[in-house]
């Protein structure tokens, strides 16, 4: 009899993935709640390469003359003439790399978080983190549109070096000759803030960890990744 009633017991309704996609921007604390018991990464993960992939693309004409902008007096004329090859160049096949960049950097950042989140709780799951990250990481479809129509906006004859293709709403806006200052300040910009407070939902809803603990290993991490940020872009040039 108790088996037969098991049986019978109502089964969790399935979720549409594209209510996972709208609800990490207006109901967060719902989402990462589910995917305490049921993570969900394919489809998020999916949506941002592919994004990534088409941003990347419609951005070509801009990086280009970004780079020719990089050149200088001081340039060696053998990177120069590398450098002007390949800012004529379409785009090649070499962008698919774009989307397995960002694969590996949400599996590597998921990793971080885990690591640092297993140091303040002991319910650090990473199949679940993982699952979360990949839905905040979202967030770059909104900064990255707006970067692009601004950009867009401006034309291409604009681009004068990597600083004017890298808009954001953040103190970077004022930021127009020193070229270190401005990949500091980058990294403080709207859109990064309303992220780093979708982590921390996102671990304390998944781990039940304090919300003092979630903020402390989102906050490391952050500090990481910012600093990562700035080096790379250090040495993409834009120093």
């Amino acid at each position: 009899m108790s088996s037969s009633s098991s049986s019978l017991a109502p089964q969790p309704e399935p979720v549409s993935p594209v209510k996972g996609l709208i609800e990490v921007f207006v109901n967060p604390s719902a989402l990462f709640g589910r995917l305490r018991d049921r993570p969900d990464w394919l489809i998020p993960l999916l949506v941002g390469a592919v994004f990534m992939l088409v941003f990347q693309y419609f951005l070509h004409p801009y990086t280009s003359r970004a780079v020719l902008g990089m050149i200088t007096d001081s340039t060696p004329p053998q990177a120069a003439q590398a450098m002007r090859e390949s800012a004529t160049k379409p785009v090649g096949w070499t962008i698919i790399f774009q989307p397995i960049s960002y694969a590996l950097f949400c599996l590597i950042g998921a990793g971080v978080l885990t690591g640092l989140t297993a140091m303040l709780t002991t319910a650090a799951k990473f199949k679940q983190i993982f699952s979360a990250f990949c839905y905040a990481k979202l967030l770059m479809i909104p900064a990255m549109l707006l970067s692009l129509l601004v950009v867009s906006l401006r034309g291409v004859d604009s681009v004068n070096s990597m600083m004017d293709i890298m808009w954001s709403i953040g103190p970077a806006m004022f930021v127009t000759e020193n070229k270190f200052l401005f990949n500091v300040l980058s990294q403080i910009n709207l859109f990064e803030a309303w992220y780093v407070v979708l982590l921390v939902i996102a671990v304390q809803k998944i781990t039940g960890a304090k919300r003092g603990s979630s903020i402390t290993a989102v906050a490391v991490y952050w500090v990481i990744g910012a600093a990562t940020q700035i080096g790379l872009l250090m040495l993409s040039g834009l120093k």
